[in-house]
């Protein structure tokens, strides 16, 4: 038979009333939180509260992503729908420009107003957005279009011409992984979205205003002369009517569909919102069932504990020979 020290006995007793008393703290913590789990280590299930707070964590990141970008592409949705009135304005002033009961002269004053056009419609290629050029690509820190000169005329806004900066970068097409399974293009390279737009409006601006464009399409080279009137009225006329065609290749071409692109992007980003709420709430009533503690169990349990500590105390007093001013 073995026998057990009185020192032993002590040990026990102490040890059986610290524990009682954890237990009393951990049930009153219970009823003044509501939550029976507040760590991990609280419970036998500690290895899946643990799995879905990281779950959690990993919803509200994304969400955070979600919004930054969802906030990001609206303010390019804004870019194309400026765009896209820029270009209309400038059809409805080459197709007044184009009848021929407006003479040269009038013609040259309407050119201010698309020159104006031409500029605004640069300035949204170089939008910047929290300091970063929105359609620099991996250049984001240096703007997509910079200004050039035409030969002809040798100052004012005629001579201005806007030409890509076809540097290492800009053509790149960011993506953003929002989520494990979404990922989305962040951007569209700045002349596969204004490139069109800008050279139609320049070369509107500049046929108005007398001059010509070489070449006759595509990409402006910089070259062209002034024409001379009334010999070459014809010939202004039929690259200011050239120059609608143009406009409406850039409307529908590229500034619509890069709209609608967007818009696409936008409602898979919504999507993938409305999943990560429900996988959120799943998580959360599920933590819910394994940490959130039962008021009237939690209390029933807390005056056990409590009544188990009492027991403790009067048990340890007696053995040990204590007052209750001794452990106060």
């Amino acid at each position: 038979m073995t026998r057990i020290s009185e020192t032993q006995a002590q040990r026990q007793l102490v040890s059986r009333t610290i524990e009682n008393k954890k237990r009393v703290n951990m049930f009153a913590n219970q009823v003044a939180s509501g939550v029976k789990a507040a760590l991990p280590s609280d419970s036998v299930d500690a290895g899946t509260i643990a799995r879905y707070k990281h779950t959690l964590d990993k919803i509200d990141s994304y969400t955070t992503t979600i919004q930054r970008t969802k906030s990001f592409l609206t303010f390019q949705d804004d870019i194309l729908s400026q765009a896209s009135d820029l270009l209309v304005r400038a059809k409805e002033i080459a197709q007044q420009g184009a009848n021929e009961s407006v003479n040269n002269t009038a013609r040259a004053h309407l050119a201010e107003e698309v020159y104006q056009i031409r500029d605004h419609m640069a300035s949204l290629a170089n939008s910047t957005y929290q300091s970063r050029f929105v359609y620099g690509g991996a250049d984001d820190d240096d703007p997509p279009y910079d200004v050039a000169a035409y030969t002809e005329p040798s100052s004012g806004p005629a001579q201005t011409r806007y030409v890509f900066d076809a540097e290492f970068g800009t053509a790149t097409i960011n993506t953003l992984n929002v989520t494990d399974d979404l990922s989305i293009a962040m951007n569209t390279p700045a002349n596969k979205v204004f490139g069109a737009a800008i050279e139609a409006i320049e070369r509107l601006g500049r046929s108005l205003g007398g001059y010509s464009t070489t070449p006759s399409s595509g990409t402006p080279d910089g070259g062209g002369v002034a024409y001379t009137f009334p010999t070459d009225y014809q010939t202004q006329t039929a690259a200011i009517l050239s120059s609608i065609n143009q406009l409406n290749v850039a409307r529908d071409n590229d500034i619509l569909p890069e709209r609608v692109s967007v818009g696409g992007r936008l409602r898979r980003l919504e999507t993938g919102e409305s999943l990560l709420s429900l996988t959120k709430y799943s998580a959360l009533e599920v933590l819910s069932r394994i940490q959130d503690a039962d008021e009237t169990e939690s209390a029933a349990n807390l005056a056990q504990a409590q009544t188990a500590l009492q027991a403790s105390y009067a048990v340890t007093a007696k053995v040990l020979r204590l007052t209750i001013l001794d452990y106060i």
